[in-house]
């Protein structure tokens, strides 16, 4: 029975009541008639009539103000989408779902026990039938409730107390049934050197760096230390404060993100809470670089992660943001006549009609995209990749992301989230990576298959290349730990050179600039041509995704050979004395014409070639099946600039690019009795563009990448072979 209290007026306690079609099997003309007066709307308090005021206010601004003072609407309900809340089908249920509401979520989106939201629109005979004249009003539904089995969305929990009650029942719940995570946390033989202790509030409010001798629970802080004035802020040990640091720190002398780290884990019941900035004596190299070498360890082995991921920089907080955030977007109690329910029940509406949280323009979730900093930073990789639970607190809510379960709080749902930042497709690959190395266990040792990839390392650097680091040449430093648990699982993964690992270097070295990677993106001098690092922006590798069947399409191009390896330190930052990469292998020129350049300027991406055979004639003389032997994807927006470059007035017709073959790719059919002998079984070529160094001494630099045809297999054949020292 619908509870009584509701703060609706009565001609809108009376419509809202009445069975709601489906608004996607009614016309325009139909839905629930819905009559009232202009002096009604405003002067009622009612948040309904609120909302619907500022729809005729709409309205009258684009289509002008009508004379009448009858207003006359129509009512529908929207089932919507609920895969925000669908998570994958191996994940644990929130332990706040009842029976009812997994059914909910189990069942077609377009069903019609699926409610989302209230569509309300203005007669069509008076106004046009577009966004301008139609109103939308979010619903949503508590856990547990009767109206939660057919409402797709959850609230937000509007006060400290409630989250983290929330957090807890999590907590509890996963320690008490997921067992992957139970197992993959609190190795005691691999702690950090040093912890905060930040237990027992109401006797010392204070803090202190604790040294480690056995094994601790702990929180591990994972957050954005921000710009230069923000990380002035920050609180650190150095050389000259870890004595003091060690006998106490004073609460309200550290940041608020970190004071609000404290906060959690004295909340939760946690004792020690692990940070960088204190717990790392951060100008002592021998130290940093013994943690930085951990850091892996320290992520997985820690109690569960605690990302900020609401907070920009080390001075802003994240507490209290999702609460002041959430003011804006409170709900309203409404009377629906939901499916089965015999009468109406109070369903929660939003008062800002559709949620806030949704970009005006077009309905996707560019708000999170850009305040989740976090996400995009270098150093946060490793620590989201390798925290077994991790406990985010957003700019909206907190969720929780474990290996068995992903769960919110409220609205927006877990992978809707997730899939906004960028985050779902990387959480994916580290249950992937999890389960690559319990599939390498159970191989027999001499099993061919015991070293073969589930997922490429090239996935890795898809992912990681992307981020921002403020010191890039810390890059190696920040993929260490990744790059060591992937090491780890396949012992021939090693010699690792900035990112790349020479056992599969035929096809780490064929990265490219990702498309629609920003023009303002750079190539970075701190780095060597050949290596991924080297682009100051997102990269991808043609065989990021694959495993062993994908690793059998690809074979290394016979004259291919590494002659030099560069020498590295732990890792993979390139040693002083090291000698340079050295590469042989066969070598032939493309012609790329004129007219595919715009003042001067080269499309980084797809730039067609062709064979050196249309130096000789006209275009219109070309054989495009013939000619065209691949594109090239350069590393830079601007071509290296040459004699024979294309500039105002063009020397020549044709632009000529040396390409270093370094892989085939095997056909993907079984007969191929009908190739031509020169290019049996092989459909593709894969290589570098190589030019000469900007500084003398013979040397060589990588300035793109190129793929090729099947053509290209006999092309190369007419190639000779050569060796080139790369920097």
């Amino acid at each position: 029975m619908m509870a009584s209290k509701t703060d609706l007026c009565k001609p809108c306690l009376t419509a809202f009541s009445q069975p709601l079609p489906n608004c996607s099997v009614v016309g325009h003309a139909d839905g629930v008639v819905y009559k009232c007066t202009r002096d009604h709307l405003c002067q009622s308090s009612c948040p309904m009539c609120i909302l619907i005021q500022g729809l005729i206010d709409r309205a009258d601004k684009a289509y002008g103000r009508l004379s009448s003072d009858e207003v006359e609407l129509r009512l529908a309900h929207d089932r919507g989408s609920h895969s925000g809340y669908r998570p994958p089908a191996w994940t644990d249920p929130d332990p706040r779902r009842q029976p009812e509401e997994d059914s909910l979520l189990e069942g077609a989106e377009d069903s019609p026990e699926s409610w989302y939201s209230l569509k309300i629109w203005l007669t069509p005979d008076v106004y046009s039938y577009n966004a301008t004249s139609i109103l939308y009003v979010t619903l949503a539904a508590d856990f547990g409730t009767s109206a939660a089995a057919h409402v797709v969305a959850r609230p937000r929990p509007v006060d400290t107390t409630t989250t983290f009650s929330i957090i807890k029942r999590w907590i509890q719940h996963c320690d008490g049934h997921h067992a992957s995570c139970r197992d993959a946390t609190h190795n005691a033989s691999e702690m950090p050197r040093r912890l905060l202790w930040v237990s027992n509030a109401d006797i010392f409010p204070d803090i202190r760096v604790a040294p480690v001798s056995t094994g601790k629970r702990y929180i591990a802080l994972s957050y954005c230390w921000g710009g230069a004035a923000e990380a002035s802020t920050q609180k650190k040990s150095t050389s000259a404060t870890i004595a003091e640091n060690e006998l106490k720190i004073s609460f309200q002398s550290l940041p608020k993100t970190i004071q609000d780290a404290v906060s959690v884990s004295r909340e939760l019941g946690i004792d020690y809470l692990w940070v960088d900035a204190l717990c790392i004596i951060q100008d002592d190299d021998n130290d940093r670089n013994h943690e930085i070498a951990r850091m892996g360890a320290i992520y997985a082995n820690a109690y569960l992660t605690l990302s900020a991921s609401g907070a920009s920089h080390c001075a802003e907080g994240f507490l209290e943001r999702p609460l002041t955030e959430y003011r804006e977007s409170d709900f309203f109690e409404v009377p629906l006549q939901l499916p089965g329910k015999g009468g109406p029940t109070l369903v929660k509406a939003s008062r800002a009609g559709v949620r806030n949280i949704w970009s005006k323009e077009n309905g996707n979730l560019f708000w999170f995209q850009n305040r989740e900093l976090l996400h995009t930073r270098g150093w946060t990789f490793q620590e989201t990749f390798l925290s077994p639970r991790l406990l985010i607190y957003t700019s909206l809510q907190p969720y929780w992301v474990c290996r068995e379960a992903f769960w919110s709080c409220g609205d927006p749902g877990p992978m809707e989230y997730l899939r906004s930042v960028y985050l779902q497709d990387m959480l994916e690959l580290r249950e992937m990576s999890d389960r690559q190395q319990k599939y390498m266990q159970s191989l027999p040792s001499d099993d061919p298959n015991s070293s073969a990839e589930l997922w490429r390392w090239g996935t890795i650097i898809h992912w990681f290349s992307s981020r921002r680091l403020t010191l890039v040449e810390d890059k190696p430093l920040a993929l260490h730990a990744v790059r060591d648990k992937f090491t780890r699982h396949d012992p021939s993964l090693q010699d690792c050179a900035l990112g790349l690992f020479r056992s599969t270097a035929h096809m780490d070295l064929l990265w490219h600039t990702r498309h629609g990677a920003d023009p303002q993106s750079k190539q970075l001098s701190e780095f060597p041509s050949w290596t991924w690092m080297s682009f100051d922006g997102g990269v991808t590798c043609p065989f990021k995704y694959g495993g062993p069947q994908e690793s059998s399409m690809i074979k290394t191009h016979d004259e291919f050979e590494i002659e030099s390896w560069p020498g590295c330190d732990q890792f993979g930052r390139l040693l002083p004395d090291s000698s340079p990469m050295k590469l042989r292998g066969i070598t032939r020129e493309v012609a790329i014409p004129h007219r595919f350049w715009k003042d001067g300027y080269a499309s980084a991406q797809d730039m067609p070639c062709f064979s050196l055979r249309v130096l000789g004639l006209r275009e219109d003389e070309w054989e495009e099946n013939e000619d065209r032997i691949g594109h090239i994807t350069f590393d830079q927006y601007r071509m290296p600039s040459s004699d024979d470059d294309f500039e105002n007035n063009p020397p020549t017709r044709y632009k000529t690019l040396q390409i270093l073959v370094i892989a085939l790719q095997k056909e993907h059919i079984d007969n191929t009795l009908s190739l031509p002998d020169d290019r049996q079984g092989y459909e593709a070529t894969y290589g570098l563009v190589i030019a000469p160094a900007l500084r003398a001494g013979g040397r060589h630099r990588r300035i793109g990448f190129y793929k090729g045809g099947d053509n290209s297999v006999s092309y190369f054949h007419n190639g000779v072979t050569e060796e080139f020292d790369l920097e």
